[in-house]
């Protein structure tokens, strides 16, 4: 007996991802306020439209037998398959993409052109991660993994989503405009499909133009501490 699941419909998501192609060789770990700065520099309304974030470039951890560094004063080697992807809301996309093509940033000195983007609907998940999570902008942030854990949950419930299973991991220090701030991993699992895109919509925490709270679908709860 052969019995297909059901259908599930849900509301589409208010933000969309962009993917650009870029031209650059390599850039620090710590690059994403830099970028960040670049970007808004050029395109300040990025700055007004609620839900922007810009993704951390972000390479595999390991290639050829190359592992990828931890050290904010390390460098970042970059394919021709990487991208830059900015989540911003889906009714600008369209006007990003022309806005970002052909356009050239400097951070940190290094040189990064942005080529042609594509949308990328977001899609609901039951695991999503958080690479870099940030509520308190300072330097003790959210050490306290129940700190974390509390705050994370109450951003759940204010989308009235009562989430089960929420994992803090590593800590990163980053750089914002500010000053350091400490960030964590977080990942939520068995996130149900009409909360979703709801939560990858409105994100974790502050900071979402340098990279943090935005929420990305994951196939496992081992990346928490990857």
């Amino acid at each position: 007996m052969w019995i297909e699941a059901e259908d599930q419909h849900h509301a589409p998501a208010r933000t969309c991802d962009v993917s650009f192609k870029i031209e650059c060789a390599e850039l620090p770990v710590d690059h994403a306020a830099e970028l960040s700065k670049s970007l808004c520099r050029q395109q300040s309304w990025l700055e007004q439209l609620e839900g922007t974030g810009v993704h951390p470039i972000h390479v595999a951890g390991s290639q050829n037998g190359w592992q990828r560094p931890d050290g904010e004063s390390q460098l970042l080697l970059l394919s021709r398959r990487t991208r830059l992807r900015i989540r911003v809301e889906t009714s600008y996309a369209d006007k990003l993409i022309a806005a970002l093509k052909g356009s050239q940033h400097s951070v940190d000195n290094y040189k990064l052109k942005i080529l042609d983007g594509r949308i990328t609907p977001l899609q609901p998940s039951a695991t999503l991660f958080s690479r870099y999570t940030v509520y308190r902008q300072d330097q003790h942030n959210d050490a306290d993994e129940q700190t974390l854990i509390q705050r994370v949950f109450d951003s759940c419930n204010e989308l009235g989503y009562r989430p089960g299973k929420i994992l803090c991991g590593r800590s990163t220090i980053i750089a914002t405009a500010d000053g350091p701030v400490v960030a964590r991993s977080v990942l939520l699992a068995d996130v149900p499909v009409e909360y979703s895109l709801k939560l990858q919509d409105a994100g974790l925490g502050n900071l979402r133009l340098i990279g943090c709270g935005i929420l990305i679908p994951h196939k496992d709860t081992g990346a928490v501490n990857g």
